[in-house]
Order: C-alpha cells, then sequence, then structure tokens
C-alpha cells in the first residue's frame, strides 16, 4: 500500500490484511512508503540512503518494509515507489514470500508488482529457479465522476483505468473486490470470473473487542445525550459539511449530539472544524487514538455517512458490527452492505440531509425500532470479519501456490542464476555455485556443487544409421547361405561353436536364426542401449546424467570452473 494511517479505509485494509494473516500462523508484512498520512516517518533518511528499511511498527502493529519514495506531483494525493522492482525482487526473495497483494489504484505499486510477477514467471518459463509468487491485487475501486473529480483528473484517472488496470486484470491472478457492484466494473475491464473474490473490508474484531477509555468525560459531551458520530478522514469526498448541516437543522434537539471524529484534511478539514466549533451540538475530535474508539462506536446511538463515493465503507461495518444501524448516503457499496429500513437509513444521496434528519429524528424517538435495526446491523455485519475473510482468502490461493511452486532450493548469499533451460528432457538452471538438473517427469532434483565436478563425458548414443547396417549384415548372411558360398559357410560354423561355448545348447537353434542376429542385436542396443548426451561426474563416486538438449549448460560449466572438464 502506497501509505499508512490509522484512519482511511484502504490503509487500514492493507495494514489489518497483514495482521490476521500473522495472527493466523502466517508470515506477513507491509510493504509501503515513508509516508504515514502524508507525512514522511522517522525512518526516511534511512531508507533514502538503502533503498528500503524493515522494522516492526508498534502503533500499526504489523512488520513493515518501507522502500524509498516520494510523494507524487501527478496524479493528485498519491505517492510512488523507487526502483521497486529491484527492491521488491530482494524482499521477496529474502522472505520467501508466496503471495503478494497490491492495494488501489492510481499510483506504480501494482504496475510495478504486475511487472515484476510477469518477468519471474517468464524466467520460471525459461527454465530459472526463481521464486514464482501468487498476484492478487485490490483496488478499492471508485468510478470516477464529474460530481467528485474536474474534467482534467477524471479523464487521467479514466486513461489509467483502462490501459494500467486493464493490463492488471489480465496479470492477477486473484481480483479482490469489496462489493457485487465493483466485481461488474472489474469484470468490465476484463477480469474473468473465475479470478474475482469477494473480500468487503475486514473488521478488526480483536481492535472492537478492546476496553478503551472514557470518551464522553474527555470531550465533555454529557451522558444523556444520543451520539450521532461521524467516523473518518475529514475531506471533501466524504462530504463531512453535510454533517454540519443536519446538526443545524436538529440544533433544538437537548438529546441529540454530533460527534466528527477523524483526521482534518486541508482547507477543507479546517472549515469544518470551524463550523463545528460554532454549534453546541456538534464535537470535532481530529484524530481519534486507537485506545478511543472502541468506546466511541460502542457509545454511539448512530453512525452517520454522507459521502459522496465510497468503494464500502469499513468503519460504516464496525459499527454495524458493534450494534449501531448506520444512516448512509447510499454510494458506492454502501447500499449493499445497508439495507434500508432493515440494518440502517439509505438516503437519496450525499445532498439529503432533509431526509437525514427525518431519519435521525424517528429512530431518536423510538429507541426500540432503533434496537431491532442494531440487532439485524450486527447479525449482517458478522460474514465480514477479518479472521473469516482471510481464511477464505488463504483457502484459494492455496491451489495457485501449489501450481507456481518450483524445486525448493536454498540460495546461498551472492548466489545468482547465470543460465537456465527447459527442454523435453527437463529443466537445467546454472548459477555461480552449483548445476541445478530436474527431470521432466518430476523425478528427483539433482543438485550438483561446481567445485565437486571432476570431468564430463560425452555419451554418444545408436543412430538409425546402426539399425540399416544390422539389417544389412543379415540380408548378407541369408544371401550367402542361399549362394552356399564356402567362407560365409566357415564364418557361419564359427559363429555357432562361439555361440555353444558361451551357451551350451544356443548353437542348436539353427543357422537361419544366427543370419538375422546382426539385426536383432541392433534392435536391441538401440532399444536398451545408450542415451546421447553427457555424464557429469562429481563427488567421492556420483554422476548425473544430461541429455544432449543441454549441451548449453555443459558449455556453461566447463567455462566456469579452473580446468578443463569436458572430455570429448
Amino acid at each position: 500500500m502506497y501509505q499508512t494511517s490509522l484512519t482511511k479505509g484502504q490503509e487500514l485494509v492493507a495494514q489489518r490484511m497483514v495482521k490476521e494473516f500473522n495472527r493466523q500462523g502466517h508470515q506477513a508484512y507491509l510493504i509501503t512508503s515513508v509516508y504515514h498520512d502524508q507525512q514522511e516517518v522517522p525512518e526516511a533518511n534511512e531508507v533514502a540512503s538503502r533503498g528500503y528499511t524493515f522494522h516492526y511498527d508498534d502503533v500499526l502493529g504489523v512488520p513493515v518494509f518501507r522502500v524509498k519514495s516520494h510523494q507524487e506531483n501527478w496524479p493528485p494525493r498519491r505517492i510512488a515507489f523507487e526502483d521497486f522492482v529491484a527492491n521488491l525482487s530482494r524482499i521477496v526473495d529474502e522472505c520467501e514470500l508466496d503471495v503478494l497483494i497490491s492495494h488501489s489504484t492510481l499510483w506504480n505499486g501494482p504496475e510495478d508488482t504486475a511487472k515484476f510477477v510477469e518477468w519471474r514467471r517468464k524466467q520460471a518459463k525459461g527454465g530459472a529457479p526463481v521464486r514464482q509468487v501468487v498476484f492478487c491485487h485490490m483496488s478499492h475501486f471508485q468510478e470516477p465522476s464529474d460530481d467528485r473529480y474536474d474534467l482534467r483528473e477524471r479523464t487521467f484517472r479514466e486513461a489509467w483505468n483502462s490501459t494500467s488496470l486493464r493490463t492488471i486484470m489480465n496479470l492477477a491472478d486473484f481480483i479482490l473486490v469489496t462489493t457485487p457492484y465493483e466485481k461488474d466494473q472489474m469484470r468490465s475491464l476484463g477480469a474473468r470470473d473465475s479470478k474475482i473474490l469477494l473480500f468487503p473490508g475486514g473488521i478488526d474484531v480483536a481492535f472492537r473487542e478492546g476496553h478503551g477509555v472514557d470518551f464522553r468525560s474527555k470531550y465533555s459531551i454529557p451522558r444523556d445525550r444520543k451520539l450521532i458520530t461521524y467516523l473518518g478522514t475529514v475531506e471533501e469526498r466524504k462530504n463531512a459539511k453535510a454533517v454540519i448541516e443536519i446538526a443545524r437543522r436538529l440544533g433544538a434537539r437537548p438529546d441529540i449530539h454530533f460527534v466528527i471524529a477523524g483526521r482534518l484534511e486541508g482547507t477543507y478539514g479546517k472549515e469544518v472544524a470551524a463550523e463545528a466549533a460554532t454549534l453546541a451540538n456538534v464535537t470535532a475530535t481530529g484524530p481519534v487514538p486507537d485506545e478511543e474508539l472502541p468506546f466511541l462506536v460502542l457509545e454511539s446511538y448512530l453512525n452517520i455517512n454522507m459521502s459522496r463515493s465510497e468503494a464500502l465503507g469499513l468503519s460504516q461495518l464496525e459499527f454495524m458490527y458493534s450494534g449501531v444501524p448506520v444512516v448512509t448516503s447510499g454510494v458506492g457499496g454502501q447500499s449493499w452492505i445497508v439495507k434500508d429500513g432493515v440494518n440502517g437509513v439509505v438516503l437519496g444521496g450525499p445532498d439529503d440531509t432533509e431526509e437525514a434528519e427525518a431519519a435521525i429524528r424517528k429512530l431518536s424517538d423510538h429507541p426500540n425500532k432503533r434496537g431491532k435495526m442494531a440487532l439485524k446491523a450486527k447479525k449482517s455485519a458478522a460474514q465480514f470479519t477479518m479472521s473469516h475473510l482471510i481464511r477464505g482468502l488463504i483457502g484459494a490461493v492455496s491451489g495457485a501456490i501449489s501450481r507456481n511452486a518450483l524445486p525448493e532450493q536454498e540460495f546461498e548469499p551472492g548466489e545468482k542464476v547465470i543460465e537456465a533451460w527447459v527442454k523435453k528432457g527437463g529443466r537445467v538452471a546454472v548459477t555461480t555455485r552449483r548445476l541445478i538438473i530436474d527431470t521432466a517427469k518430476g523425478g528427483k532434483v539433482v543438485v550438483v556443487p561446481l567445485s565437486e565436478i571432476i570431468k564430463i563425458d560425452r555419451r554418444y548414443g545408436l543412430s538409425r544409421g546402426f539399425l540399416a547396417a544390422g539389417a544389412v549384415a543379415s540380408i548378407a548372411l541369408l544371401l550367402a547361405k542361399a549362394a552356399n558360398l564356402p567362407a560365409i559357410a566357415s564364418l557361419q560354423g564359427a559363429l555357432i561353436s562361439l555361440a555353444n561355448a558361451v551357451v551350451p545348447g544356443l548353437g542348436g537353434i539353427g543357422i537361419p536364426a544366427f543370419a538375422i542376429l546382426p539385426l536383432a542385436l541392433s534392435v536391441a542396443l538401440i532399444l536398451l542401449g545408450t542415451k546421447k548426451g553427457y555424464w557429469v561426474v562429481y563427488g567421492a563416486d556420483k554422476a548425473a546424467f544430461l541429455p544432449s538438449e543441454f549441451q548449453k549448460a555443459v558449455r556453461t560449466v566447463d567455462q566456469l570452473v579452473p580446468k578443463p572438464l569436458l572430455f570429448e
């Protein structure tokens, strides 16, 4: 993911996926930039000098690789990884990764990951014993729209989707979508149904089971107030000013209090905070520490989301899981997770402040109705826990991991693959230190240290000409017998005597049978005899056979050792 955050949905999903993989006994890491909520982290200087750094982040609760990166001038609000294919290659091999999951759109992380994965596939196809990985992409897709973007940015997003994202749809092993609506969008960009997996957000149950702190006391909110809570980054897309407008409409209700919790983004965030300060029934908290969030969620009477665009709405799922109904604008995936009148209220859109006011009044005046919604909200959100979703994802990718599996080789520090070949006889690779031989029929992989090779002997095969020579000899013997030539008769007598000496009684088979002996012998030798190729003799008494198709491997090995090995 291109950065870390404690409030933004896409970043939280990526971080929680890593955390849950580790909870379930796997080794998982977050690969990200040197930015946390657009601000450089203290490790930035170290990363700049080394390319990337690794540490366990106590705040995020996950092991993190931070890679060299910078903020882009275009597109807005995006961060780019630098020299990422090289850094990713080192991380994958160092950590022996089997799966890569890229997040979001409009930045180079998913693009470079796709290039890296396809590069590894082609190397493996060519015979290189490189580690392949399963590639998953999760776009958290939001349709470019005139409501949110000006013409310049909207058309750039459309161009990225039709070029880069379409390529990713083709190369990824799996596409993770947050809603069935997103599935339709990914399908329109070329993703096959067999690749698409539904992965709606992911509730961090362990986090929600925390005890928290007394949120009301900290912000001086009376305990008899019903909290109508907005939780998320305070930015224009999230439309927090609509929440301010609804609060104004309900200013005369002494039992209702609005909380706007989340990081204040730029000028828009400051304007929301300034307007909130003028209203007695609104508290704008800014970022809320992790230990306070469980208390805030559980204390809330309703959650409100007036967003103008939303892939799914992770915070809405978390409120629902805690038994808090949601009042939502219904954009994006909101209308999929929130069923109007069942587990929440779906409005007519992000500007429908009048209906939002009416819904809050109604549910505040009828706590029994709100209670029924709360039970259904909790039940419907239970299927979206991160633990449940990760178990399903592991099951899906396990088959792909098995298909990608190559013979396991523990490469030594500094060891590199020089060249590799795939032929009908199997696959062979030469590294700076070893010759690796894998048969086509899945036999045992033979690993030959270059330093232990004593010699390489050529093994000649028998051609069809040998068969023809045997046939000619047999015909000659039969013709000679028919012609009753004295010299041939003497030769046949000698053959019979020799046969009887070797195997008593064998001469009794008669002269005609011996006439076809040369042909039979040539057939037997071709069927049972030598395979054309090379014997690599190494160690005290070991030898490995290389079919003739791998002549280039033999030549490469011969050039790497200090003395000539190949005996013609």
